[in-house]
């Protein structure tokens, strides 16, 4: 596996063009600190798993917080995270 660098804003622009991220994302926004990560994937009708993989790709981008307990980690939106919210809101 190669390291290559990562543009952060490519890297943002193709998470988002896809439904179940942005639903992901608007989700923590409405809920303000109280979304787990469990809770999202039975809202959204999507895997685990897939919640999972979205979830670290957001914290890696700087967008959200998990904070908790390893089963129970709540979900919150970064000062970035809120201001990418509003931006692909507005789209």
């Amino acid at each position: 596996m190669h390291n290559r660098e990562v543009n952060p804003n490519k890297a943002i622009r193709r998470l988002f063009l896809h439904e179940k991220p942005f639903i992901l994302l608007k989700m923590i926004a409405s809920n303000d600190g109280n979304m787990y990560s469990a809770m999202a994937a039975k809202r959204i009708d999507c895997s685990y798993a897939y919640i999972i993989k979205l979830i670290k790709k957001m914290i890696e981008l700087g967008i959200i917080t998990s904070n908790g307990t390893s089963h129970k980690k709540l979900l919150k939106l970064t000062t970035n995270g809120k201001r990418i919210y509003k931006l692909v809101s507005e789209i």
